[in-house]
Formats: C-alpha cells, sequence, structure tokens
C-alpha cells in the first residue's frame, strides 16, 4: 500500500514538473517582413486586425502547422503566418528613454537612451541578474538593458 502511494506520488510530480516546464518556458519570434498582418484567426479569410513592422518580438502560444497564436507587448492575441515570422530573437523598449549601459550594471558607462517602441536584436536569449544583452541594428551599439524596461525576454 505504501508502495503503490509513492508511485501515485512520484507520478503526479512528474506531471507537476512537465506541466511547469511548458507554462515557464517562454517561446518568442520575431517579425521578418517589412510587414506582417495580424489575423482574428488562423486564416486568411478571418478580420485582418494590425500590421506589425520587422523585428517586432511576439510571444508564442500556440503553433499550428502554417499559423502561429501570439500575444504583443499589450497583451493582445492574434494569429500571424508562420512563414511571416522568424526565430531570431529581438526585443522592443515600452518606456521613453530607456538606457543602454556598457556592462549589465545601473552603475556602468550610459551609452544612449532609447525612445519607446524601438526593436533591438537580443545578442543572448539568457537575462542575467534581471539585464539583457542587447544590440542596436541603426548604428552597431552593443550594451545591456534592464529587462523590466523591454518586451520579449
Amino acid at each position: 500500500m505504501l508502495i503503490n502511494y509513492c508511485r501515485k506520488f512520484f507520478l503526479f510530480i512528474l506531471l507537476c514538473f512537465f506541466i511547469s516546464h511548458n507554462v515557464l518556458a517562454t517561446d518568442f519570434v520575431s517579425v521578418k517582413e517589412k510587414k506582417a498582418i495580424l489575423y482574428e484567426g488562423p486564416s486568411e479569410a478571418t478580420k485582418k486586425k494590425l500590421i506589425i513592422t520587422e523585428g517586432y518580438p511576439l510571444l508564442v502560444i500556440v503553433k499550428l502547422k502554417e499559423w502561429l497564436k501570439v500575444r504583443d507587448h499589450e497583451g493582445k492575441i492574434n494569429w500571424i503566418k508562420k512563414a511571416d515570422t522568424s526565430t531570431k530573437r529581438t526585443v522592443m523598449t515600452i518606456r521613453v528613454g530607456v538606457p543602454i549601459y556598457n556592462e549589465a550594471s545601473s552603475n556602468s558607462n550610459r551609452l544612449a537612451d532609447v525612445e519607446d517602441r524601438v526593436v533591438l536584436k537580443l545578442s543572448s536569449p539568457l537575462v542575467t541578474d534581471g539585464w539583457a544583452n542587447v544590440k542596436s541594428e541603426l548604428n552597431d551599439l552593443k550594451g545591456f538593458v534592464s529587462s523590466n524596461d523591454i518586451w520579449g525576454v
């Protein structure tokens, strides 16, 4: 009886691990086309909701063969053609004046301030101590931003 209980408990713990792993795993994509359309459903026949531009990061909620159900930085949920996205990681600033620092510390040299809704290339998907390593494609600027100031990680 104790062995049966232990077996059930072990299976429960294992199930919880797999469920939490899938919930905690974040899968972001970026828009690879100059302009891409977000749809109400997984079909071009559904209502077109929004046009978004290249680099925009989106959180993947559901994957179908040719479509992705995604959430944007405002929490809106739509569908996008999988062919219009890339696995190359980007982030987007979510406020005005986001500072980019030379190192992962607000005590390091401040390299620049970035405007709201600017797309930056994510150099590494890892966020260390609340800092993300980014690169600006416009001026080849490399540095660190606080993960609280960006969407896409």
